[in-house]
C-alpha cells in the first residue's frame, strides 16, 4: 500500500531529528497509547507525519521563521493532531484541553510560546467537523491545510476503509443497520449532517462512509493532496 511504503522508503533517522521533536514523539506515543484504538493509534500518527512531510515537499512548503528546520512546525502539528481528540475526552475535559496540553507540553520543553499556539491553532482548524458548520476554508493557515490533507488521505483508500471497522469494533456498533442497505441501494452518494449530529452520531460503519469517508476527496485542499486522493478515494467505490 503507497501509505506504508511511502514510510518505510521515507523513515526519518531519529538522529537527524530536533530534540522538541524527539521529545514530541514520546509524548503523543503516551497519550495515543491511552485511547486503546488501532484506527488512532502511534502508528496512524506517524502515517500522517510522513504525508505531510511528503505534501509539504512537493508543495515547497518552508516555514520563514525557522530556516534551519523548514518543516519543524508542520510536523510539531501532525504528530500533536489526534492529542486530546474530541472523541476521547474524558470526564472534566472539553474541546479547549487539546490546545491547553498542546501549548503546555511545548513551551515546557522551552518551545516558543508564539510557535506553541500556531501550532494549537493548525491542530484546532483540521477537523471534519469543522465544515460542518460556518466554518470559511479561507481561515485555513497553509499548514493547517497540509496537516488536514494528510489526516484526511489516511482516512480513506484501504487504510481508511480497515479504520473505519476498527473505530467500529471499538465503539462497539454494527457494520450495517436496518437503513444502510437502502442508502446503499440509492442515488445519495453522501449524507449532511450538521456538526452536532456528527459530533453525536452513533451509525453503523458503513453508514459512516456516506457521512464522512465518501466527501473527503472533494474537501482536500492541496494540490497534491487532490492528486494522492483520487486513487484512494476510487478504492472505496
Amino acid at each position: 500500500m503507497d501509505c506504508i511504503s511511502t514510510f518505510e522508503n521515507n523513515n526519518n533517522n531519529k538522529n537527524n531529528l530536533s530534540e522538541i521533536i524527539k521529545k514530541t514523539v514520546e509524548f503523543v506515543k503516551e497519550e495515543i497509547n491511552s485511547y486503546n484504538d488501532p484506527s488512532h493509534d502511534y502508528n496512524h500518527i506517524e502515517r500522517v507525519w510522513k504525508l505531510a512531510k511528503n505534501i509539504a515537499e512537493k508543495e515547497n512548503y518552508a516555514d520563514p521563521n525557522n530556516s534551519e528546520r523548514p518543516t519543524e512546525l508542520l510536523e510539531l502539528a501532525a504528530l500533536l493532531h489526534d492529542v486530546k481528540d474530541h472523541k476521547y475526552l474524558k470526564k472534566g475535559e472539553d474541546e479547549n484541553t487539546c490546545s491547553n496540553t498542546i501549548i503546555s507540553f511545548l513551551t515546557s520543553n522551552n518551545y516558543p510560546l508564539e510557535s506553541a499556539q500556531k501550532i494549537a491553532l493548525i491542530v484546532s482548524q483540521i477537523s471534519f467537523k469543522n465544515e460542518l458548520g460556518n466554518f470559511s476554508t479561507t481561515q485555513l493557515l497553509l499548514e493547517s491545510k497540509i496537516v488536514q490533507d494528510a489526516d484526511r488521505l489516511d482516512a480513506i483508500g484501504a487504510i481508511g476503509i480497515a479504520r473505519s471497522f476498527s473505530f467500529g469494533a471499538i465503539k462497539n456498533r454494527p457494520f450495517y443497520g436496518e437503513g444502510t442497505m437502502k442508502l446503499m441501494n440509492s442515488d445519495l452518494k453522501t449524507v449532511d449532517m450538521s456538526q452536532e449530529q456528527y459530533k453525536k452520531q452513533t451509525s453503523p460503519t458503513i453508514d459512516h462512509f456516506y457521512e464522512k469517508l465518501f466527501k473527503l476527496q472533494s474537501l482536500l485542499k492541496t494540490e497534491t493532496g487532490k492528486t494522492m486522493g483520487i486513487q484512494r478515494h476510487q478504492f472505496m467505490n
